[in-house]
């Protein structure tokens, strides 16, 4: 038996992430404050990562010392990402404070409180929510472009011309409200002629917003932009 078989599963977090499309946030790390550092080393817990969620172990004779001491009732932890895109495509600007309970509902005993169900948290990350604009470059003269979405479930504005930074001019349409960014995004937007009677299909299916596109507008709002040419 390896000394890790020794060891107990005190507690647990998972984080989510809407953003990733398996639900599982990426490359995270779990930073014990100054008092559950000092808890840690001196009842000799050990936390495991994978980048998506904490455990926290202990062994027997350490965990009987806990129970004894029945505090503290939690240990902190403040999160940190080792992925430089993150800060675009989450929702908060810092991530938010892990506290993982110890000592949930009542327990006769040690042996009660080592073998009841695990205490777990889960914290769920939201993923950003932008304007999307698309940027209609190229000669779309005698048509008028129009988004659609066939599921009906999201209205844009109309085009309107816009002159862009490099000197090109482009034709802009706007989602009517903030969208989820989201790394395989379900939106099946199309391309329309709306000068045409039903409005002719210009394209079947338009590109969805990325991370790398945030933008923002004079008066601050956020803006995924998203260039389309013909």
């Amino acid at each position: 038996m390896s000394r890790m078989d020794r060891y107990h599963l005190l507690a647990r977090a998972t984080i989510g992430s809407e953003y990733h499309a398996d639900g599982r946030a990426r490359l995270l790390r779990f930073l014990p404050d100054a008092q559950s550092q000092l808890v840690l080393r001196a009842y000799g817990l050990v936390c495991r990562s994978d980048g998506t969620e904490l455990a926290v172990l202990g062994e027997e004779r350490d965990l009987q010392r806990l129970w004894a001491a029945r505090r503290p009732a939690t240990l902190n932890f403040s999160l940190s990402c080792d992925d430089p895109a993150h800060l675009l495509y989450r929702e908060a600007a810092a991530l938010p404070t892990l506290s993982l309970a110890l000592f949930e509902g009542e327990h006769a005993d040690f042996t009660a409180w080592l073998h009841s169900p695990t205490r777990q948290q889960h914290l769920q990350l939201a993923a950003r929510r932008t304007i999307w604009k698309y940027l209609l470059l190229g000669d779309w003269s005698g048509q008028q472009p129009e988004l659609h979405d066939p599921l009906g479930l999201v209205q844009f504005e109309a085009a309107t011309p816009l002159a862009l930074g490099d000197g090109r001019s482009a034709l802009a349409i706007r989602s009517g409200s903030a969208l989820p960014l989201a790394e395989r995004a379900v939106p099946r937007f199309q391309l329309r002629d709306a000068n045409a009677h039903p409005p002719r299909l210009l394209m079947a299916r338009l590109p969805v917003a990325a991370p790398g596109g945030l933008q923002r507008e004079p008066d601050g709002t956020p803006v995924s932009e998203i260039f389309v040419s013909r």
